[in-house]
């Protein structure tokens, strides 16, 4: 189970910190560095420390894995977007998210009583899985100058600590921030977010739009979210994207007000982004080249976005957890520093079972696309079958997409088993040639015809039934 961090602060003086870090260190540092009583004996530590490098090795080993990793979790895991993330994961790499969509009821029957008394009802059970896709490292250098200069003040431990946490925790923090800004852009461009238009150049108008979405939300509904299950998000659940040049200008008692929340409660979930058209892809470049969990962010996405003016979500929609964060050091005799890298590990996701709506300006396009182009993403064959999944074509739309795939009787007839995200499960002794594909997008129908044949690379094409 994953859990979260309590928040702390650094609140123990320079000779607080030495103390500690002399009463938890080897015999041989506490019969040669000095218990510090009062600010003169601080000098005296720092003089003890450098004749012996094996001293100095273990004071900032403890300075640095201790004490600045305590102020750098008390910084990283409270941060404004705590409340989004899902906690801290110590075992495992895949988080295993379950659904069971709410039961269809029948009509009470006499006469069918006795055909249905030990039939098997199973439960519409959906899962999704999350897995570890984060794993990146921030470098940190600390010269023995720095570390002398520590020692020549009554806050100089405090202040090197300071700098240390500084220089990873903005950059931690940032880089968190990009990624659920990412996942925003990402799931609004490809379309799985259900678009709500609206005159953005009147408050009334948005404040209308806010209220209305945010009441039905507290309902059970299925068009909200991109798996298609009937789900509802109460007021205490919902947050609000807005960039910040929107939100300044509205009143925050009227956007509260179009919440129904209070002011405090509203504050504590309105969650502000710079902009929407905007986003650091330099700032990944490196993790690009070498990996592919993450993509860059396109101009015609972002081009996209500027007809975007706020995002409604459940809190649940963002599926982010810490499954690391790790001090590992490494002394550079021959340059007189301590190299320190500080190791970040997560899980960055969202749900398709929660509900999420994007808010945009009445002249942007969020009509069902006549087509929806997919592709063969992978063909496998087995003794028992053949599995086909698809995935759609990278096309950039505001308009809702979320295609779920049906299981329609003719193909349960043939044999053939349809997962809603895209897989085909073909038996291997089926003659089957072509399988017609339906789909729905929002409750409008599609259709299309994918050869049983089909290769890797292989298109797709469904076509919107009026």
């Amino acid at each position: 189970m994953p859990y979260r961090v309590a928040q702390t602060t650094l609140n123990a003086s320079t000779i607080d910190i030495l103390n500690v870090i002399r009463q938890n260190a080897s015999q041989e540092y506490q019969s040669l560095v000095p218990e510090v009583t009062r600010e003169l004996d601080i000098p005296k530590v720092g003089e003890a420390i450098f004749g012996t490098p094996g001293l100095s090795n273990q004071f900032i080993n403890a300075l640095v894995n201790r004490i600045a990793l305590v102020a750098v979790k008390a910084a990283t895991f409270n941060n404004p977007y705590e409340p989004l993330k899902k906690g801290y994961l110590y075992f495992g790499e895949t988080v295993e998210e379950i659904f069971v969509d709410i039961v269809k009821p029948l009509e009470y029957s006499a006469e069918k009583a006795a055909g249905r008394e030990l039939k098997r009802y199973m439960p519409n059970v959906r899962s999704a899985f999350h897995v570890m896709n984060w794993r990146v490292m921030y470098p940190v250098t600390i010269q023995d100058a720095d570390l002398k200069r520590a020692f020549l003040s009554i806050d100089g431990v405090r202040d090197l600590i300071a700098r240390i946490v500084d220089s990873i925790y903005t950059a931690a923090k940032y880089d968190e921030f990009l990624l659920f800004k990412y996942l925003l852009i990402k799931a609004i461009s490809r379309g799985q977010l259900k678009p709500v238009a609206f005159d953005a150049s009147s408050e009334t108008e948005g404040a209308v739009a806010f209220r209305g979405t945010s009441n039905k939300m507290e309902f059970l509904r299925s068009d909200y979210n991109a798996a298609g299950v009937k789900n509802n998000t109460p007021k205490s659940r919902q947050y609000i994207f807005m960039d910040a040049d929107y939100n300044a200008s509205f009143d925050v008692e009227v956007l509260a007000h179009a919440f129904n929340m209070d002011k405090a409660n509203f504050m504590g979930n309105l969650m502000l982004i710079d902009d929407w058209t905007e986003f650091d892809n330099e700032r990944f470049d490196v993790i690009r080249e070498n990996s592919d969990g993450i993509e860059e962010v396109t101009a015609a996405e972002l081009a996209l976005l500027a007809d975007v003016k706020a995002v409604l979500v459940d809190g649940d929609w963002f599926q982010v957890y810490d499954n690391e964060t790790q001090f590992t050091e490494k002394y550079v005799a021959s340059g007189l520093y301590w190299n320190y890298f500080y190791h970040q590990w997560k899980t960055v996701s969202s749900s398709p079972f929660a509900n999420a709506v994007v808010f945009v300006d009445d002249g942007a396009t969020i009509t069902a696309p006549a087509t929806i182009a997919y592709t063969v993403a992978s063909v496998s064959n087995s003794d028992i079958a053949k599995v086909i999944t698809v995935e759609p074509a990278d096309v950039d739309t505001l308009a809702n997409t979320n295609v779920l795939f049906e299981q329609t009787e003719a193909l349960t007839t043939a044999g053939i088993a349809v997962q809603k995200f895209g897989a085909f499960l073909i038996p291997a002794d089926s003659e089957v040639t072509s399988i017609a594909v339906v789909a729905t997008v929002n409750g409008v129908q599609y259709t299309g015809t994918l050869s049983a044949s089909a290769a890797v690379g292989a298109a797709l094409t469904l076509t919107k039934q009026e």
